[in-house]
């Protein structure tokens, strides 16, 4: 990690942490919505197993993946463009599925867009040089 200045590391540090806050609660609440999908979706019949288990596989590498590669591996970069990636692909499905309730929209894209943007900006920050930071 590059020298930062001890006031500029003081606001990355809890930019860091706000987005680790953010986005790991709501990486397991949004896998948890994705597993109940892929349960009811088996009980009705319109899914195979091994279709939900992809399904289900997949959206743990989209949201828990993306949490813990941005907040405990410190990869932010990664993270918070998988994060960015996350809250755009929910986005679309409130776009494509109008029937959804309002309050769910703010639950499922606002976190991540939040928690992304953090762990990208905090990122920027932490590689700038000395001379620039303020």
């Amino acid at each position: 990690m590059p020298d930062i200045n001890s006031k500029n590391k003081g606001t990355i540090i809890l930019m860091r942490w706000i987005a680790r806050l953010v986005s790991i609660p709501w990486s397991y609440c949004a896998l948890g919505l994705v597993w109940f999908v892929a349960g009811y979706g088996i009980e009705e019949g319109r899914l195979s197993e091994i279709t939900a288990d992809i399904i289900i596989f997949t959206a743990f590498l989209l949201t828990l993946g993306a949490a813990i590669i941005a907040g405990v591996w410190s990869m932010e970069i990664i993270g918070g463009i998988v994060l960015l990636a996350d809250s755009l692909l929910v986005f679309i499905w409130f776009a494509v599925a109008p029937q959804l309730p309002a309050g769910l929209f703010f639950i499922l894209v606002l976190p991540p867009l939040l928690a992304g943007w953090l762990f990208l900006a905090s990122h920027r920050l932490s590689k700038k040089p000395k001379e620039q930071q303020v």
